[in-house]
């Protein structure tokens, strides 16, 4: 156990410390969620500008991408970018994003609505981008994380054989790696070298399983063998998050599981998570057909303006 343990600080750096993290530490007592937007197809792919402005795709709309301001006003952002199921502002402001539909990656213009494509005969399902420019994508079917070098174009198949790779995110000072497994019940996390490849693969964060109803009941229940882990962000104090089937399951630095945040009562379930507002400090789920937010203690990190130490210095 303390190998183990000693392995994790190894590979995830900064100030961690074991500890637990109860709900406390990071909601508001009395702040409940607070409904976005409704009536959405397939609410997915959120994320946050420089200016925490709140950004989602609808799936099955030909709308495209949304934008939600800080004053929660809701609008069309980008016709025409269709299907999108992940993405991620880039240091140099493009929006980075996964169309797994047409089997592209693509580069889109905010400020031209270019959309230029990166890679073809993908499977992406979500990424992220460090602030050097690498970006990897989970490719669920092929049980794969690719990399891809936006400065040369160059695409590599980082790692092979975690058994459903969903949701993907970097740790505030981007020397971790972080991916969800939607048919396993890790997440699992990797050391990013210099030059933008993966080591020390690790099954770092043990979520918690949902109780099998078709499983007759003895003295202890069985357990689903996967909580549908799928998409992940990290805070300024290195948690991490990821939604399953039981709500949005989060984890201290060193991997622990510290609880589960349950999603509004009546959705239908969730599909990603990230934090966004004028201080990051409002944590958004997309839930199938409904968007929701709530206020935190804590906040978020842009992986946009580069590396971070934490746990952050009070002010």
């Amino acid at each position: 156990m303390k190998r183990y343990f000693l392995i994790g600080l190894m590979v995830l750096g900064g100030d961690a410390v074991a500890q637990d993290m109860p709900l406390s530490q990071v909601l508001i007592p009395g702040e409940k969620w607070k409904l976005v937007v409704e009536g959405l197809g397939f609410a997915d792919a959120p994320t946050a500008d420089d200016r925490g402005n709140f950004y989602y795709s609808d799936m099955r709309s030909e709308q495209g991408l949304f934008r939600v301001s800080s004053n929660g006003k809701v609008a069309s952002f980008l016709k025409g970018a269709t299907g999108i199921s992940g993405m991620k502002f880039g240091p140099d402001g493009k929006l980075y994003a996964c169309r797994g539909r047409t089997r592209e990656l693509v580069c889109i213009d905010v400020k031209t609505s270019k959309i230029t494509v990166l890679a073809k005969n993908v499977r992406p399902n979500d990424l992220v981008v460090t602030h050097k420019g690498y970006l990897y994508f989970t490719e669920t079917p092929k049980k794969q994380v690719t990399f891809l070098n936006t400065k040369t174009g160059k695409v590599t198949a980082a790692d092979v054989g975690i058994t459903g790779p969903n949701g993907i995110c970097l740790s505030p000072d981007q020397g971790t790696l972080a991916v969800s497994d939607y048919r396993g019940k890790h997440c699992w996390v990797f050391r990013v070298e210099s030059d933008g490849s993966l080591k020390s693969k690790q099954p770092y964060m043990t979520m918690r399983l949902k109780p099998d109803p078709n499983e007759e009941r003895e003295i202890l229940p069985k357990f689903k063998p996967s909580c549908r882990g799928d998409g992940m962000i990290t805070d300024a104090f290195g948690r991490y998050y990821v939604t399953t089937e039981l709500g949005v399951q989060y984890f201290d630095p060193t991997g622990r599981i510290s609880g589960v945040i349950p999603g509004p009562h009546g959705i239908k379930g969730m599909t990603s998570v990230t934090f966004a507002g004028p201080k990051l400090e409002y944590m958004y789920i997309t839930c199938f057909d409904k968007i929701y937010r709530i206020k935190t203690k804590t906040r978020g990190v842009l992986y946009q303006k580069g590396p971070r130490n934490y746990p952050p210095r009070k002010r």
